[in-house]
């Protein structure tokens, strides 16, 4: 029997797979895809929102907001009131690629559903959303006690 782990990394591999055999004509590296296609749906983003976003830690979208800002599909832009905070929106390149990308993303959903039925699809989301938020909820309390020791 498959432990939770270890189905989830396996259908991340296989999506991310699937991602990089789609998108491999694009100067954009394998993982970064998630960061260019949020950013592509939401313009104007935050760093910082990105992150929590993606429930990834702000070093990782860090390096991967300067990748795509490297290879020119993303730009950053200081906020007006608060220059610490870097606002992020796709270049012209990027949103010449975003079409594409968004294409492939529903494609990759696609097959992920493929012979499931809407209410199957449905229950699978909401449990995974339960199993995420079980660990988003003990992580944040482990980064509680964290930051007391400070």
């Amino acid at each position: 029997m498959h432990r939770i782990g270890q189905l989830n990394a396996a259908i991340y591999r296989n999506m991310q797979t699937f991602l990089g055999n789609k998108l491999a004509g694009l100067d954009i590296k394998n993982g970064q895809y998630d960061f260019f296609l949020v950013i592509s749906l939401n313009e104007g983003i935050s760093q910082k929102q990105l992150s929590e976003h993606l429930h990834i830690g702000k070093s990782t979208t860090a390096k991967a907001v300067k990748n795509l800002v490297s290879k020119g599909y993303v730009r950053k832009q200081k906020d007006e009131k608060d220059g610490r905070i870097d606002h992020l929106f796709l270049t012209d390149k990027g949103r010449k690629e975003a079409p594409f990308v968004e294409a492939i993303f529903i494609e990759n959903q696609s097959v992920a559903e493929s012979g499931l039925s809407e209410t199957e699809s449905a229950q699978l989301m909401v449990l995974m959303n339960k199993v995420l938020n079980n660990f988003v909820a003990i992580n944040a309390l482990h980064s509680e006690g964290d930051n007391e020791d400070e």
